[in-house]
């Protein structure tokens, strides 16, 4: 009778871990394909001197960032965060001085940020180990 309370005890807590983890991966995928799409965008319009759109674009990945960050900074180490917040404030100042070479290799160095963090907190055994 004792160990099978024990059983059920931890068989459900190994439930709640893996429903935090596939609740976490979801969102930080959800989030991090958000942005990158409006990375991708941007990098677009970067390429095709279109600065007015890259501007445009960009507000809306600094207007919807601030709700990510709050939602990633449970969930993450700031310094991903940080890394994030600076290379995001790099790209900007590089759109409005027009600077296609900086504002191209700083928008891959964003995209790879944010696409390196669901891979970095998903759970497998890559992870785990």
């Amino acid at each position: 009778m004792h160990s099978t309370k024990i059983v059920l005890i931890i068989t459900v807590i190994l439930a709640i871990i893996f429903g935090a983890s596939v609740f976490t991966n979801r969102t930080l995928s959800s989030h991090a394909q958000s942005i990158e799409k409006k990375i991708s965008t941007v990098e677009a319009n970067t390429r095709d001197g279109k600065w007015e759109a890259a501007e445009t674009e960009l507000a809306a990945i600094e207007e919807e960032w601030p709700r990510v960050e709050k939602i990633w900074a449970v969930l993450l180490d700031h310094a991903e965060i940080d890394n994030i917040d600076e290379a995001l404030s790099k790209v900007s100042e590089y759109v409005k001085s027009k600077s296609a070479p900086l504002a191209l290799a700083e928008l891959a160095s964003l995209k790879k940020y944010i696409n390196h963090i669901p891979v970095k907190e998903s759970f497998n055994l890559k992870n785990v180990l």
